[in-house]
């Protein structure tokens, strides 16, 4: 936004964010299913609400994100030392496509896509981004 860089901003996080996802399941750490549902019930909610700085702000207590930073910021640059490379390949590829179709294919992609932004305009309209629904 201030500087170029190769790629949308939020798509760069995406992708960073997707590669550790593909890597936790290519490793069996989680299945597709339990993943997303992970995602949905804690992060998701808590980024729709305060993003990862304002997150981590609030999580350095009294002493804002200084104190994160000085407190915890140590173990997680040093959980990033675990953090995957995976590829797509061969085997990734296959593992991701059963595991796809075993948690999704049994519903139309039409279905996910309305209950996804139907899901996603609620949201938006408790956070007061958009206007109430109309009454009928």
């Amino acid at each position: 936004m201030h500087k170029e860089v190769p790629g949308f901003v939020a798509n760069r996080l995406q992708a960073a964010f997707f590669r550790e996802c593909v890597h936790l399941v290519a490793e069996g750490v989680v299945t597709e299913r339990e993943l997303d549902e992970l995602v949905t019930s804690s992060i998701g909610p808590r980024w729709a609400v305060a993003g990862p700085f304002q997150s981590f702000h609030l999580g350095g207590g009294s002493g804002g994100f200084a104190h994160f930073l000085s407190h915890l910021a140590p173990a997680m640059e040093q959980s990033w030392k675990f953090l995957g490379s995976p590829t797509f390949d061969e085997a990734t590829v296959k593992l991701l496509s059963e595991q796809a179709e075993a948690y999704l294919g049994d519903r139309p992609i039409e279905e996910l896509a309305t209950q996804r932004d139907q899901a996603q305009i609620a949201l938006m309209r408790a956070l007061g981004e958009l206007p109430p629904a109309p009454t009928r």
